[in-house]
């Protein structure tokens, strides 16, 4: 059933609500009074919304992944360049927890939201998006030619996970600098691997580089 935009504005407003308070309390010890007064509102108007505390964190949780992954989605979409495409798509989702600090503390309180394994993932719809946004990317980098022939569903899969540890790395289990260089240091990696050779694309070999002379 399609939400009216009024309660669709109500149910933002109390994700946002929930992420505040669980970020700060964790699970546990956040309360449905907690949050309404968040909202300064009565805690019996919540369960017209959700109909316990589980729902309502798995909610607010799933509404914070998604704002991560639109914020990428239009950050991309804002490039026409299909390299730059990646390069922002890499850069965007994995600096976007610097920016978002209760989803950030709420993944640190409970690193089983956004687990490594897909068998273990509670919110794996929504990963399956990212994978698919990563897979439309390199589809069409290889259609123009722009990175070379790969198992687009394989390098998705083993990208994404990539990036899974990295984010563990950086946000919930801090490892310091070393994570940033290691992110970085990826990214170019990759990139390096997938971007095609024109000359050999045209069937020429690279040209070798003049000697120097006196």
């Amino acid at each position: 059933m399609k939400l009216t935009a009024k309660r669709e504005l109500k149910y933002e407003a109390i994700y946002k609500a929930a992420l505040k308070v669980f970020a700060e309390y964790g699970f546990k010890k956040a309360t449905i009074e907690d949050i309404a007064a968040e909202l300064d509102t009565a805690k019996s108007s919540l369960y017209f919304y959700v109909k316990d505390k589980r729902e309502l964190y798995d909610k607010a949780v799933a509404y914070g992944l998604r704002l991560w992954q639109n914020k990428v989605r239009d950050a991309v979409s804002a490039e026409p360049d299909i390299v730059e495409q990646f390069r922002i798509m890499a850069n965007k989702a994995y600096e976007y927890l610097a920016e978002d600090r209760p989803l950030q503390r709420i993944l640190m309180r409970d690193p089983a939201l956004f687990p490594l394994f897909a068998s273990q993932d509670p919110y794996s719809d929504i990963n399956r998006d990212s994978i698919a946004m990563l897979k439309a990317i390199l589809q069409r980098g290889i259609a123009e030619g722009r990175f070379r022939p790969i198992d687009v569903d394989g390098v998705a899969q083993l990208l994404f996970a990539f990036y899974v540890m990295l984010i563990q790395k950086t946000y919930m289990f801090p490892e310091g600098p070393l994570s940033r260089i290691m992110f970085k240091d990826g990214v170019d990696l990759v990139l390096k691997g997938l971007i095609a050779d024109p000359a050999r694309k045209k069937g020429r070999r690279p040209s070798k580089p003049k000697p120097a002379t006196d």
